[in-house]
């Protein structure tokens, strides 16, 4: 492995594993390779539509009396339009002020013939960011967040201290892979989501990851990793694939 993060190919000869869904990958396993990084597909949990769609076709038959929806994640993006499709109500889904978390999600509102009016800044790409990207909503603004079965509610509790109204409703469900197969070998460890963490961490504890670096999308994560008493993550700048490499490669020229 080199230790200079300088040179053009940082990442050469490093076996990386990579914990996302295997449908969401794809970007991360070629920013891997670019960086000529052997990557290794290891996915920890997969991601589907929620138990029940009744709360969100109920707030999606009423879309227009919302101020912004609120996306927070390519899947978020691709099975809200998808149940959009198939309920009748995208027209509604299109005509709707969209705030988007990162690049990313802009990204799979692109592919959908979407658009986010408002992303975060590259340091704020976070619910924290979000929340500020709102602030000038008048009180009683009405804010639809569809997302992950039990997911974060930073946005939700500060939008409403600021007096808007927030309806989450769940458009998808992360669920634990239930039989992980052995552990293949690595040199490195990226997640891009405490899910992801808590279901390799369930299944081999914390020792496989006490002697490798361990690269991770934004501060969520990085708090996730730290409180199981893993070593210091690097912290990609931005939620992005590329960010995520570039945090890793900077672990070589610490000498990791």
């Amino acid at each position: 492995m080199t230790d200079d993060a300088a040179t053009p190919a940082p990442l050469a000869g490093w076996r990386v594993l990579v914990t996302r869904p295997a449908e969401q990958a794809a970007s991360l396993l070629a920013a891997l390779r670019a960086a000529r990084a052997e990557p290794v597909l290891y996915p920890t949990i997969t991601v589907g539509p929620p138990p029940s769609w009744e709360a969100f076709d109920r707030a999606l038959a009423g879309v227009g009396g919302y101020g912004w929806v609120v996306l927070t994640s390519p899947s978020a993006v691709r099975l809200a339009c998808a149940r959009a499709r198939e309920n009748g109500g995208f027209s509604g889904l299109a005509a709707a002020h969209i705030a988007a978390v990162g690049p990313a999600t802009a990204r799979a509102l692109a592919v959908e013939g979407l658009a986010a009016a408002i992303i975060p800044a590259d340091d704020e790409q976070r619910q924290e960011g979000l929340v500020a990207a709102l602030a000038a909503s008048p009180p009683g603004t009405r804010v639809l967040f569809p997302q992950a079965v039990g997911g974060r509610e930073h946005l939700r509790g500060a939008l409403e201290a600021r007096g808007l109204i927030v309806d989450v409703v769940p458009v998808s469900e992360t669920i634990a892979v239930a039989d992980l197969p052995p552990l293949p070998a690595f040199d490195a460890a990226t997640f891009a989501s405490p899910s992801a963490l808590r279901a390799f961490l369930a299944r081999w504890g914390t020792a496989a990851l006490t002697r490798t670096p361990i690269a991770v999308i934004g501060p969520t994560t990085a708090e996730a990793v730290r409180a199981a008493g893993l070593p210091p993550a690097a912290a990609a700048a931005s939620p992005t694939p590329e960010a995520l490499v570039a945090a890793l490669a900077s672990l070589t020229s610490r000498g990791r």
